[in-house]
């Protein structure tokens, strides 16, 4: 996609719960992310694994 002033966000279904979100994090929308987050279950480390293997880690 362009990076120029003309783009837009589009809209894009989340992979974990369906909903549609203009805002993911490697396929998951916010509110998944923060039920991941306060849960710290084995799904919360897989979509860590992945967040670090998409941008790296710091």
């Amino acid at each position: 996609m362009a990076d120029d002033d003309t783009s837009t966000a589009l809209p894009q279904t989340c992979v974990r719960c369906g909903q549609v979100a203009l805002i993911r994090i490697v396929g998951r929308c916010g509110d998944c992310i923060g039920t991941l987050g306060l849960e710290q279950g084995a799904d919360y480390a897989e979509w860590r694994a992945e967040v670090k293997a998409e941008f790296g880690a710091k």
